[in-house]
């Protein structure tokens, strides 16, 4: 029988068919639900009427804390700190520290103006710009940071008390998902963008904190109704998706009051399929933190830190199809990324000096799994979207659904976020520029030569412009879109 996820999973795979594609802000949208009474039918999606908030609200007399703007800079460049070799001394978490790792990792940096709102950009790459997540701070007494369990205020730059201080031996981070906010747009598939888009922020949040020299521990099994409990999350619209302790020992996970809730937005939809599919992996003990995996020797790196690097990286729109990337570039970001990540990736390369084009699979790019060039291939299988026609390789996370058990597929989709943000930090330090897309889910075993399920693509090409700036906290930089070609 299918587990939960699996069930899930089916039910929102694209097929030629199912879909009708709505081109707005570039994102194809699932507008035609499959026919399963389990599948929402009375939704309307990218209905301006039913707009989700960007974050999530509370009551102004929660007590604030306002996070230094004055953040401490690092040097050692953003490749060596993703492939673990940068030496940097080991650092305590403090206020400014916390600082530079929220700022960095989910703070809005850009924003837009649009006829019904404007729009926040998040320091960390997002599906349709949705960012499904919240991030909170607890923190146990006795620390140098405030105590309490706090809510991260994404456009303040502040912290925001909703409960007490929890008992436990590190500080942590507890990153939550919202469903409503990403399924407005992609419907139930809204489940896999949440895990899509934490993976990516986490890859963020963790090279920052290795450039510091912080300690950074990445569970993803963990109590998870006690964790909910701890935030304030409700389970249905609001659910944890990872835990990152900042310091030796236990996360500090161990409620010792209620959390205020706060709400996620006005009306939010409920989802009953992602509802099954989260519950049913729900765990009631703390995993094992995720092995980072050994360090990776590159021959060359970038120079750039990383605090450069993510606020310059941005989703890219455009990408010169004239232009090809080396094969150092390629192989240099496909072993750092996936560093600690054994989750398959093939490599369908379009334009890459050294690599004749073809579908590769990591990490034995000597011999191909499918000749010859796949450009119109890749543009048809990720929903006629031009960057991965335009890009010089297009990698794809896939795996087989049928062997994973309900955590496990949280935590595949999970790593493939991981590898995407990573590619995405790797090719801007590299000088290039990357974005992940979606896919129609028949379409990636014929492309990849094997029977496997498609979890993400990522493409990595030529910019044909650079994205402003991410700004400081609290000062968000304006920007003008891009339109796609």
């Amino acid at each position: 029988m299918e587990t939960a996820t699996q069930t899930l999973h089916r039910l929102t795979s694209y097929t030629w068919g199912w879909y009708e594609p709505s081109r707005e802000d570039d994102d194809l949208v699932w507008s035609v639900p499959i026919d399963d009474p389990r599948v929402v039918r009375d939704l309307v999606p990218n209905d301006l009427e039913r707009f989700p908030w960007f974050f999530k609200r509370y009551a102004r007399t929660l007590p604030r804390v306002p996070l230094p703007r004055d953040l401490p800079a690092t040097s050692a460049p953003a490749v060596a700190v993703l492939a673990g070799t940068a030496d940097v001394a080991r650092t305590e978490i403090d206020l400014p520290h916390l600082s530079r790792l929220l700022h960095l990792s989910a703070v809005v940096v850009r924003t837009t103006e649009r006829p019904y709102t404007t729009w926040l950009f998040r320091a960390a790459g997002s599906a349709g710009a949705r960012f499904p997540l919240e991030v909170y701070v607890a923190v146990p007494d006795g620390k140098e940071l405030p105590a309490g369990v706090h809510w991260y205020d994404p456009l303040d730059h502040a912290l925001v008390q909703v409960g007490p201080p929890p008992r436990g031996d590190a500080p942590a981070l507890v990153v939550t998902g919202v469903p409503w906010r990403t399924g407005w747009r992609y419907r139930e598939r809204g489940f896999r963008h949440v895990y899509w888009d934490a993976g990516t922020m986490l890859s963020q949040l963790l090279a920052v904190a290795d450039s510091a020299g912080l300690t950074a521990r990445l569970y993803t099994r963990f109590p998870d109704t006690a964790v909910a409990a701890l935030v304030g999350a409700d389970g249905v619209h609001e659910w944890p998706v990872a835990v990152v302790a900042l310091g030796d020992g236990a996360p500090a996970l161990d409620a010792t009051g209620s959390a205020a809730g706060g709400d996620v937005d006005a009306a939010p939809l409920e989802f009953p399929l992602v509802t099954a599919a989260q519950r049913a992996g729900e765990l009631d003990t703390l995993g094992t933190a995720w092995d980072r995996g050994a360090p990776v020797e590159v021959a060359a790196e970038g120079i750039d830190p990383v605090e450069k690097v993510v606020l310059a990286r941005g989703s890219q729109r455009r990408m010169d199809p004239t232009r090809g990337l080396s094969e150092f570039l390629l192989r240099t970001c496909m072993r750092v990324a996936l560093r600690g990540v054994d989750l398959p990736h093939f490599v369908a390369v379009h334009d890459v000096d050294g690599i004749a084009p073809g579908v590769y699979h990591w990490p034995d790019p000597s011999s191909s799994v499918r000749a010859g060039a796949t450009r119109d291939e890749v543009y048809r299988v990720a929903l006629d979207q031009e960057l991965a026609r335009d890009a010089a390789f297009v990698v794809t996370a896939a795996t087989d659904v049928g062997k994973l058990d309900d955590r496990e597929y949280r935590e595949a989709q999970l790593a493939a976020g991981l590898v995407e943000g990573r590619l995405h930090l790797l090719a801007y330090s590299l000088g290039a520029s990357a974005c992940g897309m979606t896919f129609i889910d028949s379409e990636v075993p014929p492309l990849l030569g094997e029977p496997l399920d498609g979890l993400l693509l990522t493409c990595v090409g030529v910019p044909e412009y650079a994205s402003a700036a991410g700004g400081p906290p609290g000062a968000p930089t304006a920007i003008r879109m891009i339109t796609p070609r």
